[in-house]
């Protein structure tokens, strides 16, 4: 308990020690790699006006095929060559890593005790290149909250959420009005902090038709693979 008290007295904003957790936390997020575990991960994506959709895909950084991704069903069932196919046409995918935080968790923040054995920084603003749609940055329109668990062997935020403050039009055609965006982290027995699951909402209107697409993740079977 005494050393619990002492991490949670580093997260006080004092003029002394306000960054101590936050500096340690950054840290680790910095030496996290997301070519080190493999994965099974569920999508579910709900369109307006259109039917849910389920897919599933593994994770496997030691496979060389589609950069170590595999689809594994769609809706439940074996990928048809035509789901493959519309699969492989989304582009390169990149395995997610808690090193994202890295991008911003360093700026300034301020911060709250949340409960036993937690600490919630808030982010007025992002540093530019930490959260891009579409190729346009959306940083400095959005806000960003970490919910840090302190009370861990190795301190590590467990709950991101990023929310935009500003809307903006895709190539004239398309608007997106608002972002919703939630990460969720657990660590694994060695200490490696791994993506938990996530819910990803935007609302928006394309060709002047309004809508809401959410993405609801969740992962299993996550191990070390090297």
């Amino acid at each position: 308990m005494k050393a619990l008290a002492a991490v949670l007295l580093l997260a006080v904003p004092t003029a002394a020690r306000a960054d101590a957790l936050q500096d340690r936390v950054l840290a680790s997020a910095r030496a996290a790699a997301a070519d080190r575990y493999a994965f099974r991960r569920t999508t579910r994506l709900e369109r307006s006006g259109a039917p849910a959709k389920t897919v599933e895909e593994t994770y496997d950084p030691r496979r060389a095929a589609d950069g170590g991704w595999s689809l594994l069903s769609v809706d439940g069932r074996p990928p048809t060559a035509k789901d493959l196919s519309g699969w492989r046409k989304q582009g390169r995918r990149t395995a997610p890593s808690y090193s994202e935080i890295a991008k911003w968790f360093g700026g300034p923040a301020a911060v709250a005790l949340a409960g036993p054995g937690r600490v919630l920084y808030r982010f007025a603003r992002l540093p530019d290149g930490a959260v891009k749609v579409n190729g346009r940055d959306l940083s400095a329109d959005t806000q960003g909250e970490a919910l840090v668990n302190a009370a861990a062997r190795v301190p590590f935020v467990e709950r991101v959420r990023l929310r935009s403050t500003k809307g903006f039009r895709v190539m004239m055609v398309a608007r997106m009005d608002s972002m919703l965006a939630e990460s969720r982290y657990r660590q694994l027995p060695d200490g490696r902090v791994v993506p938990d699951g996530g819910d990803n909402t935007v609302t928006g209107s394309l060709m002047g038709k309004a809508g809401t697409l959410k993405a609801s993740l969740a992962y299993f079977d996550v191990r070390p693979a090297r």
